[in-house]
Parts: C-alpha cells; sequence; structure tokens
C-alpha cells in the first residue's frame, strides 16, 4: 500500500501489524469475495487487492474533498444503488486515516461521492440491532473496529492524551460539513470531538466539557470534571469576589479557557463598567490567581472586546 507491501511478517509500509491483524484484513478481503479463482492462477494477492483499495480511497478523499490522508482502505461493499429512480453502481471503501478516523467512502457511477464516519455507522447499526433490524455496515478494520480505541486514538493525537471509556454520536452540522462526538475519558473528563465530514477540511479538534457547558451544551457521559458551568457561575465568581457588575450580558473567550492557566476568560457587559470588564476565572480546582482587567487592558493580551464598543 502506498509503494508498501504486505508480507507474512506483517510490514506495511513503516507501519508494523500482528499476524492477526493482516488475517483480519485478509479475511475481509476474502469476505469481500474479490480474490477470484482466475485472480489467484495470474498471481494476483490480498497485497494487490489493498493497494487498490487505498489508491481508491485516496482518490475519493481528494474528490469529496475530505480531510483525510489516507493510511489504509479496503473494499467493504459493493453493488447497486438506487439514486433519483435510476440504478447505478457503487463501491463503498472502509478507510483509515493518518489522524486516527475511520469514514465509509463511496464512490457512485454518474453521481457525486459521499461518506460517513465510523462513529456514525456505528451508531446507525447499534439503532438497527435494538430495532431488530439487519444492522448495516460498521467498521472492521483492525484500527477502527473498536470505536472506543479509534476515538482515544483520535483525540489523543488532535492534542489531549484521553483513554476513552465510551462515547456518544451528537450528530452533524450539514452546512459546515462537521460531526459531533462526546468523549468520556477513564479519569471521568470529557470532552466534545468535532470531526470533518465530506466537503470540509478541517482537522479533529475538542472542546472540554466544561466549555462545552458554558456554550449550553453539556456532556452526558462524565461527570465534567466537576460542577457544571453555566452563566450563572461566571456572574458568581465576580460577585465571590467583591466585583461590581450587574451583568446585562457576557461572552466566554478564547474558546473558553487559556492553553496554559487554564482560567476562564469571560467579558461582562455592566453599567458599573464603562470601559468594559474582562474576568480571568479560576474554575474547579485551578490555581491561577482572579484578574479583572478593562477591554484596553485585555487587548494587551490579545483578548478583543465585543459586548463593549471600542472608544475612537
Amino acid at each position: 500500500m502506498g509503494g508498501g507491501t504486505v508480507g507474512s511478517g506483517g510490514q506495511m509500509g513503516s507501519r508494523s501489524m500482528s499476524n492477526e491483524q493482516f488475517n483480519k484484513l485478509q479475511d475481509y478481503a476474502d469476505m469481500s469475495r474479490r480474490l477470484t479463482k482466475a485472480d489467484k492462477e495470474n498471481g494476483k494477492t490480498v497485497d494487490d487487492l489493498l493497494k487498490e483499495d487505498k489508491d481508491a480511497a485516496i482518490a475519493l478523499a481528494k474528490a469529496l474533498p475530505l480531510s483525510c490522508q489516507v493510511d489504509k482502505a479496503i473494499l467493504a461493499a459493493e453493488g447497486p444503488e438506487t439514486v433519483d429512480g435510476k440504478t447505478i453502481q457503487t463501491r463503498t471503501y472502509e478507510t483509515v486515516c493518518a489522524n486516527g478516523m475511520g469514514y465509509f467512502l463511496t464512490s457512485r457511477e454518474s453521481a457525486p461521492p459521499s461518506g460517513i464516519s465510523c462513529f456514525a455507522a456505528d451508531t446507525a447499526s447499534a439503532a438497527d440491532r435494538a430495532a431488530g433490524r439487519t444492522p448495516g455496515l460498521s467498521c472492521k478494520l483492525p484500527e477502527l473496529a473498536d470505536t472506543k480505541a479509534m476515538a482515544t486514538a483520535i483525540i489523543t493525537r488532535a492534542g489531549q492524551p484521553c483513554t476513552v471509556r465510551d462515547y456518544r454520536w451528537l450528530g452533524d452540522n450539514a452546512a459546515a460539513h462537521l460531526e459531533f462526538d462526546e468523549l468520556a475519558c477513564s479519569d471521568n473528563t470529557g470532552y466534545i470531538l468535532t470531526v470533518a465530514l465530506p466537503g470540509s477540511m478541517a482537522a479533529p479538534r475538542f472542546m472540554s466539557c466544561h466549555e462545552a457547558n458554558a456554550h449550553g451544551l453539556p456532556c452526558k457521559l462524565s461527570d465534567n470534571g466537576g460542577d457544571p458551568l453555566t452563566p450563572l457561575t461566571f456572574r458568581n465568581a465576580l460577585k465571590q469576589r467583591s466585583v461590581a457588575c450587574d451583568a446585562s450580558d457576557q461572552n466566554v473567550l478564547l474558546h473558553g479557557q487559556e492553553t496554559n492557566l487554564k482560567r476562564f476568560v469571560v467579558e461582562f457587559k455592566c453599567s458599573e463598567h464603562p470601559q468594559g470588564l474582562v474576568a480571568y476565572i479560576p474554575l474547579n480546582g485551578v490555581k491561577a490567581p482572579f484578574e479583572v482587567l478593562d477591554c484596553a487592558g485585555a487587548a494587551k493580551r490579545g483578548v478583543k472586546c465585543t459586548l463593549t464598543p471600542a472608544k475612537p
């Protein structure tokens, strides 16, 4: 694949695979009934099929487009599909991306290609089983078959170490071509993971449940690492420190938290502070100091106020 070969030693490019993993790939290809007797007689191997599949998936990811540097792919299904009353041929490839994500990418004769994530496919299959229906495709490649392990790889490679003990598919934003999933880690912290869908080149990113709560999206699988955060949480933080501010509005800045000190950066609009008020609020055990600045002072730290009009 990609110039590499798969052999009994279990090598694929620069990534090593166990014999068990290789056998799973081999079994998957055989289940697709693609390696015919004639193919075998002509010397065609599973290695050749896997290279063909990876090349096809690379072309699909480019055509969609999709933020996926294809690491592996395999033909999972092929056959006719009815689109706008016409029968067309389709080929669906299970695809592993270098960032840990997995997708089913589908080429459709005379129709645009499409794709769904392994998160969405797993959720749909679980719903089918719960309803007594025959489940659809679910991801089976070694990196993707365990959805929690896949989620662990994605968020860890995105910069947040987390051993995922549970996950929940939240849905997608069709206009932005993004999908949202909740992840609960083994230490009971949690995150909202955002991943690309076909049409997006965005890299996976994450938001802590603290931040998600502040934006009105509470997590349900973990205790969020502390008390739920609401607009009242931030207003009470001012009151507890005797900062007068009858806030008529507030805005959580910098995606909620500082990268280093982990304080929430919150702009408040209140008559007591006509020059604006930006508070740096430590919560849930964070030891950094509480600070308040006017908008001019906050601007020197790169924080732009949006609730208080800038002075000419």
